[in-house]
């Protein structure tokens, strides 16, 4: 869902092809994505029929608009949203995210280049003029996003960021070696919840988990080097 749906030239064609206005082919698309997006990893919603979704938009023949405008798939096997991992899935939605991180890093570049060049006086009267043109738009957060603030699954091929790990790790008391030691049994754990944390919360987890391993180590009973070793039991010999 995007806020240019609405306008886009193929839902035009929707709205022609199953003689409805906007507003209900709209809300049928959100319906369609959100349950894929809940129910599929691939795009493949297997026993899903177009007449199933006729009949939970209460659009009738929408299922086959859907289609003919190459927005889905139909066969045996079930119905297949095109280009869904394009949209939908963790990947793809932290790839929005980096996305829109990015965009709002040029953005404030480009405004401190202009204000570089523009005059005091005529940058606060072109500041009033943007606010009173934009009123109505919705407000980006300014500044840049710290890279590490989307949240993302654990994949078995993860790695951190080794300079902030190395400075989390010595704040924590633990070594560099210890965390990376204990990267591949901290990998398989969690990637098998499929939990999502931002990267800073990955990199925690892993020196909590180095460091716990320490501890258990180090909580091992070992002899004192020097330590007097208890004689072995035999019979005492008395002399008269």
């Amino acid at each position: 869902m995007r806020t240019n749906l609405w306008d886009d030239p193929r839902v035009s064609r929707l709205c022609d092809l199953v003689d409805q206005p906007e507003a209900m082919v709209v809300g049928a698309l959100y319906w369609l994505w959100a349950m894929a997006d809940e129910h599929s990893e691939d795009g493949l919603l297997p026993g899903l029929t177009l007449r199933t979704i006729d009949r939970k938009t209460g659009v009738p023949g929408m299922g086959l608009a859907l289609v003919q405008i190459g927005w889905l798939t139909d066969a045996e096997a079930g119905v297949t949203v095109v280009n869904f991992a394009e949209h939908n899935g963790v990947s793809a939605k932290r790839r929005c995210s980096e996305a829109k991180r990015k965009a709002g890093s040029r953005n404030v570049s480009a405004c401190d280049a202009d204000n570089k060049q523009t005059p005091c006086g005529a940058r606060e009267e072109k500041n009033i003029n943007t606010l009173s043109q934009d009123a109505h738009e919705p407000v980006e957060p300014s500044g840049e996003q710290p890279a590490d603030a989307a949240p993302y699954a654990m994949t078995l091929d993860w790695q951190p960021d080794h300079q902030r790990l190395k400075a989390v790790a010595f704040r924590a008391g633990v070594t560099l070696a210890a965390c990376l030691e204990a990267l591949g049994a901290f990998v398989v754990h969690h990637e098998a919840k499929g939990l999502a944390k931002t990267s800073a919360e990955w990199q925690a987890g892993l020196v909590a988990w180095a460091k716990r391993d320490a501890t258990h180590g180090a909580a091992k009973v070992t002899p004192l080097r020097g330590a007097r070793q208890a004689a072995p039991a035999g019979p005492r010999v008395v002399t008269v």
